[in-house]
């Protein structure tokens, strides 16, 4: 068992099903860039500490889980990563998570 974050675990799955899509369609150029983009991330997140980030997603999460909008929050993070590398582009790891903090305080 690991003690990474969920969400690192979250974008290598995301960056599997892109290649999986690479994999079933070679021309699909737009999967193979999201996929590299997806693992971008995922290394990004692991190698900086965004300790600041990483406690406020905690907070927030434990209050949507409290408040029974975890699931909504899930799916919207969800449709987040299947747009990342292909309409939304955060930079790195920070970026990420403020996309993700983003998405928790509009369900707040």
């Amino acid at each position: 068992m690991t003690d990474e974050p969920p969400e690192i675990d979250e974008l290598e799955r995301a960056a599997a099903w892109r290649l999986r899509l690479v994999d079933a369609d070679p021309s699909d150029s737009a999967s193979g860039v999201a996929a590299a983009a997806l693992e971008a991330l995922a290394g990004d997140l692991r190698r900086n500490d965004y300790a600041e980030l990483w406690t406020e997603l905690r907070a927030i999460g434990n209050w949507l889980g409290e408040s029974d909008a975890i699931s909504d929050y899930a799916e919207l993070a969800a449709d987040y990563r299947v747009r990342v590398g292909v309409s939304a582009h955060p930079a790195d790891g920070a970026d990420y998570l403020r996309g993700l903090l983003a998405i928790a305080h509009g369900l707040v």
